[in-house]
């Protein structure tokens, strides 16, 4: 991938987790990295499409990090996995799926139909985990796998965008409760 292709990419993603997908023009990236908006539109014709490479992009790293995971106690997995959003959090950024979501209606069919993969594969994975800990006996829970599963990743989205609404650090809070409901 190309030094200004993975700039654009870098500075999308940053306006995307930071003022939402339809808040920001190619001008935006174009102004900042000091090239001309011809050579954002080289890179990525169209909007969606640097859209769906920032949601492309964003599944091969989870599928990268999960692999990296997979020695881990499902214990040690999940704090992998909630550390992802503390890094969000570090970086003043909403994860991808709580910056896209709101908007998933109005987005691009390409990127609905990559958020949605991305969604599931999320969703899959915790659940794989879940079940793991469960099988070894480290984690009790009287909910499903399912439920438990999208509690706390639903639980994990909302608390970066309350975090930015209360001024409160509600992910150290939820970070906290999630292991303790294992």
């Amino acid at each position: 991938m190309s030094n200004t292709r993975t700039k654009i990419m870098n500075l999308a993603e940053k306006l995307i987790r930071t003022k939402g997908y339809h808040a920001f023009s190619y001008k935006d990236i174009s102004a900042p990295l000091q090239i001309k908006n011809a050579a954002v539109h080289y890179h990525f014709p169209a909007k969606a499409d640097l859209g769906e490479a920032i949601i492309s992009r964003t599944i091969r790293t989870f599928e990268l990090q999960t692999e990296e995971w997979k020695p881990l106690s499902p214990e040690k997995k999940l704090e992998a996995f909630i550390n992802i959003y503390r890094e969000s959090k570090e970086q003043n950024m909403v994860c991808f799926m709580g910056a896209l979501g709101p908007s998933y209606d109005s987005l691009p069919d390409n990127m609905k139909a990559e958020l949605t993969i991305a969604s599931n594969q999320i969703r899959l994975w915790l659940r794989e985990v879940l079940q793991e800990g469960k099988d070894k006996g480290l984690f009790d829970f009287s909910e499903t796998i399912e439920e438990k599963a999208d509690t706390i990743v639903t639980a994990l989205l909302s608390s970066l965008i309350l975090s930015i609404v209360s001024q409160e650090d509600v992910l150290q809070t939820v970070s906290k409760a999630i292991p303790k409901a294992l």
